[in-house]
């Protein structure tokens, strides 16, 4: 992609394609923007030309004097950064590079799209010219990995109906456990039988990883590599012209013949799996061309890293604990206060008869409940998958039902079902610390199984009796976070239609399930109704843990741990949630909403109110946190965000000094921050979302572009539709009120994928294959969702909270009128409060037709309803 470009505003680019030896060759555009050149040109000219540039799959530059000066926050340097966000470019200069005697600026930009391979940059302070030159070294040769081992089961000569077949063999000794009492003796001689037997057929090894397999490369193909390297070495030697062309016509001749090779070999195994869901995702992660990640190398010994990352996981649960519990006792974070009026949750015994007891499963169930398991998580530390589980299924079922009753009835969780294995995932910045890393808890399926059945009976038992706090959206039928995140929206409009401003408080607990101690839990567990019995087998199942840490095939010495939920464990998010139940009714003033962890808390107020709202915001942080101090969860106050949002007016009103105090610290309000899967930004206008989201779904685009020659239409369509997709109408309800401008940014973002799977070049119309996909336009769909949820409101399959907002007007007044059975609809004054889903939705409803509100399916209702408003705009 070489050429100069100039617009008629004169934006000037200039697109140069580089090769530096061996490396990969990378694109550079060294572009000029005059000052009098409207902002719309990075928008209109550059952007058409990046996305363009994206399909090569190369590492982009951006250089040049753009004229936007980035150390201010100005209109120039706003557009240009809001362009460049969603094109995921970034910044590297960061000082002034024009100087004068009364000025400084920053104008001369260098934008990359990979900074992980830049080494340096800066400014070269000369005289040479008014604008000091910029640079940036890059680093395009990367160093070689060492290997990197891992420890597996190989199932190359793996037959599941081989195994089975052995596995009945020992029928005997597995029927043999239908006598014992004690539930550990009852797993020791399941796990005897069933993992020595999968031992013959799926060994547990250790094994080399190595690079990305070629399976598609034939003999043929591998002579052909073979002549081309030999032709180039030739040319090395003699410099000959006819080598040169005949290296040439070799290295073309391998390199059609390697795409050709390799798409034929991937939609042959797309087409060979299309019943198999899992298979087929396995073809298709393959070959996508993710963004390549640094690969993960220690300093230290694996040995040591893991010894030392368990040590610190094991122990960071109850530091955490133990801080908050002391912080409690210091007068300078909790001062003496009168708490006496504050509304605590109930904490009287339920009585006897009401209380929940586990009853005996069927073998029907764990078998719905086994094949109800996705296959392809991570196993436990034995490394039986759950396919393994399946496919053993009609052998193990009966002793495996016994050995879950038996757990549930003696009130005793087997010993073997509470050893971990640890992962490290990477957060951010050091590797090689282990407070950089999130621990996730890979625990065997057997005990997964037993968990659900725990889970399914109690959890009924929970929702029955509305045990669980209603302020908790976390692990309820009906619930999600975009049924919160639609409350919280709207709590917030309807507070800008009364003319209010909204202070929304992010809550963050540090190591939340990590720090949950277990004899408060226990004590909450019969608060809510648990029988001493089953209380007993929670006991059993929160002590005598142990974990290991691994890394690639390396694992440490187990440790016990005395604190917490297993991350990665069924019912550990149901665990918490009773943990934290009565946490909603420690505030007096505001309003407390939690999704599992994350909890949030909002207060509307008038300006002229303004003074006592600080006074609240801090009484109400201060009962909060001693709520979780006195359950010993730590709330870090420095990760806690803080956010004023209202109408542009009522925002211009406020003091400039709104900060406030929380646990010695003093919080900042934010103009943005992300609450649930979301980014809220002080105006409710969701811009910086819609930024956000472009950003994420151009990206994923650019890495299917690149191998979408690999798969046929279905695949393709499959693919862009789990990936792209699903992201980009990801909680659309709640932000399909923005602006028409991002509404058609996501446009471009569907035609691109459009035109990804269609191959409709560049200026052909979009709607032909929008139509041939059987996609609605993004503003459609938007619509679409919006009606989905309305019929879920309607028909109590939404949360209470939403579904409370619509009444009709037969519940209002008794006169037999035309519109009796109608919704109300809301009163509201500003174009604020008509954003509201309240408003919106009851509007949708009414100029439904009747026919879709009648259909007693939500599945029927989507289809009929998506096929109508398809016919009406592709007719």
């Amino acid at each position: 992609m070489n050429g100069y470009l100039c617009s008629e505003t004169n934006f000037h680019q200039l697109w140069i394609k580089l090769q530096h030896k061996k490396s990969k060759s990378l694109l550079v555009c060294v572009s000029y923007r005059p000052p009098d050149s409207p902002l719309d040109c990075f928008e209109k000219y550059f952007k058409p030309n990046y996305v363009h540039a994206l399909t090569m799959g190369k590492l982009i530059i951006l250089l040049g004097d753009l004229n936007c000066d980035m150390l201010k926050p100005t209109p120039g340097s706003a557009s240009l950064m809001k362009t460049t966000k969603e094109l995921n470019l970034n910044q590297l200069i960061k000082s002034p590079t024009r100087i004068t005697e009364s000025s400084q600026t920053l104008v001369d930009v260098i934008f990359v799209s990979s900074p992980r391979l830049v080494v340096n940059s800066g400014v070269i302070e000369t005289c040479i010219s008014d604008h000091f030159p910029v640079y940036v070294s890059l680093k395009l040769k990367t160093d070689k990995s060492p290997p990197n081992y891992i420890t597996t089961r190989s199932y190359n000569k793996y037959d599941p109906d081989l195994f089975a077949i052995d596995l009945a063999s020992n029928r005997d000794r597995l029927v043999s456990i239908f006598g014992m009492d004690n539930v550990d003796e009852k797993l020791t001689i399941f796990n005897e039988i069933f993992l020595n037997t999968l031992d013959k057929h799926a060994p547990v090894k250790t094994i080399k990883v190595r690079g990305k397999s070629c399976p598609f490369i034939t003999p043929e193909i591998k002579a052909s590599m073979i002549k081309r390297d030999q032709l180039h070495s030739l040319f090395r030697k003699t410099r000959d012209h006819y080598d040169w062309l005949n290296f040439r016509e070799a290295r073309n001749f391998t390199k059609t013949a390697l795409v050709n090779a390799q798409k034929e070999y991937v939609l042959k195994e797309v087409q060979q799996h299309r019943n198999n869901t899992g298979s087929r995702w396995k073809v298709i992660k393959e070959n996508i061309a993710y963004r390549e990640r640094e690969s993960v190398v220690y300093s230290k010994e694996p040995k040591l890293v893991a010894e030392e990352f368990n040590h610190f996981f094991s122990t960071i649960g109850g530091n955490a604990a133990k801080k908050a519990s002391t912080l409690i006792q210091d007068p300078s974070v909790y001062p003496a206060r009168n708490l006496s009026d504050v509304n605590r949750t109930d904490n009287s015994y339920p009585e006897e008869n009401d209380r929940f007891s586990f009853t005996p499963v069927s073998c029907s169930e764990i078998r719905n409940i086994i094949l109800a398991m996705p296959s392809n998580k991570s196993p436990g530390k034995d490394k039986v998958s759950m396919r393994v589980i399946k496919h053993s299924l009609p052998v193990i079922l009966g002793s495996l039902t016994d050995i879950i009753n038996c757990s549930l009835s003696s009130s005793s969780f087997p010993i073997a079902w509470k050893e971990a294995e640890v992962i490290p995932l990477l957060k951010d910045r050091n590797h090689e610390e282990a407070s950089n890393n999130r621990p996730l808890s890979l625990l065997t399926f057997l005990s997964k199984i037993c968990e659900k059945v725990a889970l399914n009976q109690f959890g009924s038992y929970l929702m029955k009796n509305k045990k669980l706090s209603t302020h908790q959206s976390g692990n309820k039928k009906h619930h999600s976070c975009e049924a919160l995140n639609l409350l919280t929206g709207d709590t917030i409009l309807k507070a800008m239609d009364g003319k209010l401003v909204t202070a929304l408080i992010l809550i963050d607990l540090s190591k939340a399930f990590d720090s949950v101690n277990h004899t408060f839990l226990l004590t909450k567990l019969s608060n809510v109704g648990a029988s001493p019995s089953v209380v007993k087998w929670f006991d059993s199942y929160l002590t005598g843990r142990t974990q290991s840490v691994r890394i690639g095939s390396t694992v440490s010495t187990p440790l016990p741990v005395f604190y917490g939920v297993p991350q990665g464990a069924i019912l550990s998010p149901l665990l918490f949630s009773i943990c934290t139940n009565d946490l909603p009714s420690s505030v007096h003033h505001s309003k407390l909403e939690s999704y599992v962890d994350d909890s949030k808390i909002l207060l509307s107020f008038t300006v002229a109110n303004v003074d006592c709202l600080k006074q609240q915001l801090e009484e109400d942080l201060y009962l909060i946190g001693n709520s979780c101090s006195e359950n010993e969860l730590l709330i870090n106050p420095g990760k806690t965000k803080y956010m004023l949002i209202g109408t542009r007016q009522n925002l211009q009103q406020l003091p400039v000094d709104m900060t406030i105090n929380f646990l010695n610290e003093t919080i900042t309000p934010v103009s943005f921050a992300k609450d649930v899967g979301m980014t809220i930004d002080s105006y409710l206008t969701y811009d910086q979302h819609i930024t956000n989201l472009v950003s994420s779904c151009m990206n994923s685009l650019c890495q299917i572009n690149r191998v979408k020659k690999c798969f046929d239409k279905e695949a393709l369509t499959l693919i862009v539709s789990a990936l792209v997709m699903n992201k980009m109408f990801y909680c659309s309800t709640v932000w399909s009120n923005t602006s028409s401008t991002n509404i058609n940014k996501l446009q471009l973002v569907q035609n691109f994928a459009c035109r990804i799977i269609t191959n409709i070049g560049k200026f052909d119309h979009i709607s032909p294959g929008l139509c041939e996909l059987n996609w609605l336009p993004v503003k459609e769909q938007l619509l679409l969702r919006e009606a989905i949820m309305m019929y879920k409101c309607v028909n109590e399959l939404a949360p209470h909270y939403l579904s409370d907002l619509f009444t009709k007007r037969s519940d209002i007044h008794q006169r037999d009128t035309r519109s009796h059975d109608s919704l109300q609809i809301p009163l509201y004054k500003t174009s604020a409060g008509q954003r509201s889903f309240h408003y919106r939705g009851v509007t949708l409803w009414h100029d439904l037709d009747i026919k879709f509100k009648k259909l007693n399916s939500l599945k029927t209702f989507k289809n009929e309803l998506k096929r109508s408003m398809l016919e009406q705009i592709y007719k």
